[in-house]
């Protein structure tokens, strides 16, 4: 049911805002200059801390903050975590709240509010249920009903709520309320902590928690890859030959690493200020660009007469065009697209990590290829940057030996969890949850660690080809006897296509409805992508990706087929 809006809050809210937001700048110029100046001092470049956060329906926009951190890190280049970096100075902007003074300038421009639902992490985006994504129908606030109710010491659940509450009944007297109440925390410092000293999880690591850890079973299909512990290590790191797909490539540590390498590789001989790229799309993907001060726009990605379109617009204003096919089945309108956009005289990054194992990966006239290895074998860590013509002049060349233990021992719990031998799920999808999280902040140049490449080595990658093409093909033939039931892709040629998973479109309702009753069975099917980023793709919300991997035999397939029917038999 669609929320209806009241006078205070579609004709009195925004310009409150933005003649408080003006009157603050000016009256407290003051402070923001001596502030500033002490960041300058304690803290050095750049006194103004940016980063992206998803504002009212999930568009992208630039929170401002002062710096309260330094950038110091180990010895291997990485930055230390927040509590060491983050200084008594920074500590005591914190607590005053001085740090968010800039975020004026935000409600300023319109990207917030005084009051709403504080900013979150972009990250969080996918994990939000559809309850919890209210909380961007609006703009995010200063402060808000959660901040004035425990801040940052309220659980997840109940942080969430209150968000929900206050988008549910805006109003000039709880906008009010909220304002004052907020004063008073602020004048006493209270309800301030670190992030990483507390006891709250992060939220990616706490959804994951609450989606997984409601029913567990021992039998399972989907989630982690697992690692048995008997795997090889690599001598020296050598890409294979199914991977050596251009005149110079590396391996990195993650798909989001390649893309920044790209961009990187790209930044170093030509001005780069707008990517067009896809709607529907991971925000890992979008991330990188951001970080490098480019300009995204995106295309429209839709399920439209029973097929995945796109609808590009080839005269669109651009330096990169970023070019992906979806889930393993090959679509020769995107090689349209690249090809026009090179006639053009831009450069194409093509992200080929769903293509990977297809018969054609890529076209052949796109300047980059990068990939995420990680989604198709069991490998901690693992990237593909490749550069068609020419050489790479940045690669990643620091170890990830180091960086990856945590995730290869949660990949052994996980085997251990399967083989019955340890009881507990928790421990292992919270250090996945927190790696994947890490990830984040990861430096592009580290590479791929030494297990993962000696897992490369000694793939058989056609058997993983014929595996995934038996298990979609099954699945196809029996689903397609469902009438709650289409496909994002209308079939599946079998010589061609090697599914990365088996995407299924369904009334959203009926989505969510089969994907819970899937997981009370120990079976977890994702959605790709859930988050909007301001966007439009209509995927998103009735798409529901079947696993179809190498790990699983007909058998597991039928038993996914039958649970399925069972659901169906029940609504």
């Amino acid at each position: 049911m669609k929320r209806k809006k009241g006078f205070y809050e579609v004709c009195v809210k925004r310009p409150l805002d933005f003649v408080c937001a003006l009157g603050g700048i000016i009256v407290l110029s003051p402070v923001l200059l001596v502030t500033a100046g002490l960041v300058k001092i304690k803290l050095g470049s750049p006194v103004i801390f940016k980063q992206e956060r998803p504002g009212k329906n999930e568009k992208i926009f630039t929170l401002y903050k002062f710096r309260t951190m330094t950038d110091a890190r180990d010895t291997s280049g990485e930055l230390l975590p927040d509590s060491v970096r983050l200084t008594k100075f920074g500590a005591l902007l914190r607590k005053t709240s001085l740090d968010e003074l800039p975020e004026l300038f935000n409600i300023l421009l319109g990207d917030m509010s005084i009051v709403g639902p504080r900013p979150l992490s972009i990250y969080y985006l996918p994990f939000f249920s559809s309850k919890e994504r209210t909380r961007q129908r609006v703009r995010p606030g200063l402060t808000g009903l959660a901040q004035i109710n425990g801040r940052n010491n309220l659980q997840w659940d109940e942080r969430l709520k209150f968000d929900f509450q206050y988008v549910e009944n805006v109003s000039l007297k709880n906008d009010l309320t909220i304002i004052i109440k907020t004063i008073q925390k602020v004048l006493h410092q209270s309800d301030v902590t670190v992030r990483g000293q507390g006891k709250i999880l992060d939220f990616s690591v706490y959804s994951v928690l609450r989606e997984e850890g409601i029913k567990m079973k021992t039998y399972e299909i989907g989630s982690y890859f697992h690692l048995t512990g008997k795997e090889k290590k690599a001598d020296e790191i050598n890409v294979p030959r199914w991977l050596n797909l251009g005149e110079d490539l590396t391996y990195t540590f993650s798909g989001r690493a390649a893309i920044d390498l790209a961009i990187k590789d790209i930044l170093r001989t030509r001005t780069v200020q707008k990517v067009y790229m896809p709607s529907y799309c991971c925000i890992s993907m979008v991330q990188p660009f951001l970080n490098n001060n480019i300009k995204v726009i995106f295309y429209n990605v839709s399920y439209k007469n029973g097929k995945i379109n796109y609808n590009i617009d080839t005269k669109q204003e651009c330096d990169l065009f970023f070019a992906m096919n979806y889930f393993g089945f090959q679509s020769a309108e995107i090689n349209h697209f690249i090809a026009a956009f090179k006639n053009k005289g831009k450069i194409v990054i093509e992200d080929i990590t769903h293509s990977l194992l297809c018969d054609e990966p890529f076209y052949d006239s796109s300047d980059y290829l990068v990939a995420s290895l990680r989604k198709w074998v069991a490998i901690p860590t693992g990237g593909l940057l490749c550069k068609k013509r020419g050489k790479l002049e940045i690669k990643a060349k620091k170890s990830g030996d180091l960086a990856v233990q945590e995730k290869m021992e949660a990949m052994q719990k996980k085997y251990l969890f399967l083989a019955g031998k340890i009881n507990d799920k928790t421990e292992f999808l919270v250090e996945n949850a927190k790696f994947d999280n890490q990830l984040i902040h990861m430096d592009s140049t580290v590479g791929i660690d030494h297990m993962s490449a000696g897992i490369l080595e000694e793939i058989n990658i056609e058997e993983i080809k014929k595996q995934r093409r038996e298990n979609a093909f099954l699945l196809y033939k029996e689903l397609k006897k469902q009438p709650k039931i289409s496909f994002l892709f209308p079939n599946i040629n079998t010589e061609t296509d090697t599914p990365l998973f088996v995407p299924i479109m369904m009334k959203k309702e009926e989505r969510d409805s089969l994907r819970n009753y899937l997981i009370q069975y120990g079976i977890y099917c994702p959605i790709h992508w859930p988050e909007v980023m301001g966007t439009k793709s209509n995927i998103r919300d009735y798409e529901l990706s079947i696993i179809c991997d190498q790990r699983y035999s007909k058998i597991d397939m039928i038993h996914i087929i039958e649970k399925i029917n069972e659901w169906s038999k029940t609504r």
